[in-house]
């Protein structure tokens, strides 16, 4: 039995240690490319707000100072019932640049805020396309100029990073940690040609490629992957471009309960089981042999194997550390190195409790 588990751990503790150290070569070698300022299509920013009256006041004057020629904003006014269409109306008249579609009714058998996102999307007048939610901050008044850069000829996604604002406490350190966490595995991932996922924060695709494929005619039924799913089914390794310059980011506004965070992250894995079978075998073993290292780790501590048990966990946590710093210097998103530890395993608490439920679960609202 002891032979079994510690070949169990010696397997899951090789698949970390290469994982890591693979994340760190590709963000260590990564070079952000150089591109023509000149490159300066009309573009289309979609909003979809569901009330959020608060967070369009704050929002919709950052980006009427975005410094670039020629863009507009739609927002989706998803049947909200608070101030958010009075706002938006009055905004309207002094800025011709806001386009306001109205939405009353949502057809049933279309979940989260698909239905909403589509007819902003088809109401847009220009082919490029910025998404980002009423809850977000662009970082600077670059951020159209930042995204578009990077949106070359044969490019139909551009991947961008959305961190979230610093706050006290607990919650908030783990949210970033999370957050960069992520962000280092999708684009990561995608800067090695397999792109996954994207954030809705902060991503942008042609509207006629969207028309194309059908748009999110194929999981209409699902709250999430508004997003992910999306990129998931379309991106490639050649119609994919990431972009990480600080001007391209927004700023998310996080949570400040764990009962809120829990239910918005149950939402977002939940989909991760209709991403393709490949996607979902790297995942899966990510999340399988994380769990299975911090299981045989302390089956080690507790049979007295200490050395065995120290000198893995510090070669793992020395990778990760490095892969952390690579990737968060380039991200410009820092967090301590020296919390890794900590949230480290408290990562491995939170796969445990969410995942079983987000796999399993049926029915997960938008808000």
């Amino acid at each position: 039995m002891v032979w079994v588990v510690a070949l169990f751990f010696f397997i899951a503790w090789l698949c970390q240690v290469g994982w890591y150290y693979n994340l760190y070569q590709t963000w260590n070698q990564y070079v952000p490319p150089l591109y023509s300022s000149s490159h300066e299509p009309p573009v289309s920013i979609i909003v979809c707000a569901h009330n959020e009256c608060s967070n369009l006041e704050v929002l919709l004057p950052l980006l009427y100072q975005q410094q670039y020629p020629v863009y507009e904003i739609v927002v989706v006014e998803d049947t909200s019932y608070d101030d958010s269409l009075d706002f938006l109306l009055a905004q309207k008249e002094q800025q011709p640049n806001l386009r306001i579609v109205w939405l009353r009714n949502r057809p049933e058998h279309i979940g989260g805020k698909k239905y909403a996102l589509t007819l902003g999307i088809r109401a847009a007048q220009y082919d490029h396309l910025l998404l980002t939610d009423a809850d977000c901050r662009p970082c600077g008044p670059h951020w159209i100029q930042q995204m578009v850069q990077h949106w070359q000829a044969k490019c139909d996604f551009v991947l961008g990073y959305s961190p979230y604002q610093r706050q006290k406490g607990l919650l908030n350190m783990f949210i970033r940690y999370e957050t960069l966490h992520t962000g280092m595995m999708y684009l990561g991932a995608a800067l090695r040609g397999y792109a996954y996922m994207g954030v809705g924060r902060n991503l942008a695709y042609r509207k006629l490629f969207f028309l194309d494929k059908g748009g999110f005619r194929k999981h209409w039924h699902i709250t999430g992957g508004d997003d992910d799913l999306f990129v998931n089914q379309h991106a490639t390794d050649k119609n994919t471009a990431i972009v990480i310059h600080p001007d391209s980011q927004v700023l998310s506004i996080p949570k400040t309960s764990w009962k809120a965070y829990i239910r918005q992250k149950t939402r977002h894995l939940s989909v991760g089981k209709y991403y393709k079978t490949r996607d979902k075998r790297w995942l899966g073993i990510f999340s399988v042999t994380t769990i299975g290292f911090w299981l045989g780790w302390l089956f080690l501590m507790f049979i007295g194997a200490w050395v065995w048990a120290l000198v893995s966990i510090i070669i793992r946590w020395g990778l990760m550390a490095l892969a952390f710093r690579v990737a968060s210097h380039k991200l410009d998103d820092s967090i301590p190195l020296h919390i890794l530890p900590i949230f480290d395993f408290l990562y491995v608490i939170y796969y445990i409790s969410i995942g079983p439920t987000a796999l399993l679960s049926k029915y997960i609202r938008w808000k």
